[in-house]
């Protein structure tokens, strides 16, 4: 192919989402230069079973391996990983690694001799559920509390086959590796960095620009008005798990169908007994391509987004925004950064009780729905180009122009409201 300069290599899993859709964005919206991505082969009992290497925006398989000692979740040194890492970097004259996901990947990643952008989309591999979730937002990770949560945390993305001893020893490789000085870090949202910070005073002492990601849609005003006469219509966006609330919503969904007709989109199986409810609707999937249509013909006065773990950016989120829909979440992770009560989004707390509650309350003053979508009319959509434009401006040295440096003297939480 022909060569343009730099060529990077994105790091990434195989499994669809929202890293695999940051990658492929990226790949489709860089004018700069050409995009390779090296994603993992594998199962949920085995995450590296092989590689594959792919045009980033063709999509078009490169080059493919299986690996004689396959990689079960990810490892801090792999000598075949490596040779074949070592080969794709030298045959391809790589000059930049996005680092987005180490799930069937090794460590080794940060010995090339070669800049890394690790972009922090999870809390992996520092926790093996990534989600930073167990009985609640979690404070801190012990050797105690991680051997309770790999037993029993029902987020199971951790596939059990490695000690609590592996996973302490790649959590210190891990936080060793994001120190070197040729790794820059990059967050969606301001909050993965205060909690990243405090972790450890090593990655309190680091250097984190925050980066939103950006979407392909155009500002329309899809608002269903929220007039009053009727239920309220609610639309509840992305995989409905335990980790996006779908215990909150069990638990208040015999009171809250009374209150608001609720559509899902993109549910998933998770959710599917809320399908035949009075006044549901269930799409368990559908073409991303078609959502701006779905949005725009159903006419919504809300969206609901009911996460229990710290989402790090949120795509469902912008995507409401960019139709003028008012969004009403939790107040955790990038929804602390990102929403300013009254203003382009309301809070509610994490309790089916207090979903019910909130649910009353804007049913009986409609207004604060109005009043919001009123304001987000006037709020640009971010692109998925401006994004790519700030990852150059970050590696140039003149700065992300939409992002925020947030530098390892900062006293402040970091997204503390």
């Amino acid at each position: 192919m022909a060569a343009k300069t730099p060529r990077n290599l994105h790091v990434s899993h195989s499994w669809g989402g929202g890293v695999d859709r940051w990658v492929t964005d990226f790949c489709n919206h860089d004018d700069h230069s050409e995009n390779l991505s090296l994603e993992n082969i594998g199962t949920f009992n085995c995450y590296g079973l092989g590689l594959r290497l792919v045009d980033g925006a063709s999509r078009d398989e490169l080059q493919k391996w299986y690996l004689r000692d396959p990689i079960s979740e990810t490892r801090v040194h792999h000598r075949e990983y490596k040779e074949i890492l070592k080969s794709v970097v030298a045959d391809y004259e790589i000059s930049h690694i996005y680092l987005s996901c180490l799930t069937g990947h090794s460590l080794d990643i940060f010995d090339l001799g070669v800049p890394v952008t690790k972009i922090h989309h999870d809390y992996y591999p520092y926790c093996p559920n990534i989600y930073l979730h167990y009985g609640g937002v979690c404070g801190g990770c012990d050797e105690q509390r991680l051997n309770a949560c790999l037993k029993n945390n029902p987020v199971d993305f951790a596939n059990r086959k490695s000690s609590v001893g592996h996973w302490l020893d790649l959590r210190e490789a891990y936080i060793e590796a994001l120190c070197r000085s040729h790794v820059q870090h990059v967050c969606p949202s301001a909050n993965i960095a205060g909690h990243l910070r405090s972790r450890d005073a090593r990655l309190a002492g680091l250097d984190y620009t925050v980066i939103p990601h950006g979407i392909n849609m155009r500002k329309q005003n899809s608002f269903g008005g929220a007039e009053d006469g009727r239920n309220l219509r609610a639309v509840v966006l992305g995989t409905q798990h335990i980790v996006k609330g779908l215990d909150i919503l069990r638990a208040a969904f015999d009171r809250a169908r009374l209150i608001v007709d609720f559509t899902f989109l993109g549910g998933g199986p998770g959710g599917m007994e809320l399908g035949s409810r009075y006044r549901v609707d269930y799409v368990e999937r559908y073409d991303h391509g078609a959502l701006s249509g779905l949005l725009s013909e159903c006419r919504f006065d809300l969206g609901l987004f009911l996460s229990v773990f710290p989402e790090t950016f949120c795509y469902t989120l912008s995507e409401v925004w960019a139709h003028c829909i008012p969004a009403c979440t939790t107040r955790v992770g990038s929804f602390e950064d990102r929403i300013e009560e009254g203003e382009n989004g309301l809070f509610f707390g994490l309790d089916s009780h207090d979903l019910v509650d909130f649910l009353l309350d804007v049913n009986w003053d409609r207004e604060k729905l109005r009043r919001v979508s009123r304001a987000l009319q006037d709020v640009p959509v971010r692109t998925v180009t401006e994004m790519v434009d700030d990852y150059y401006r970050l590696r140039d040295g003149s700065g992300a122009a939409s992002g925020v440096l947030l530098p390892s003297s900062a006293t402040a939480p970091v997204g503390s409201k």
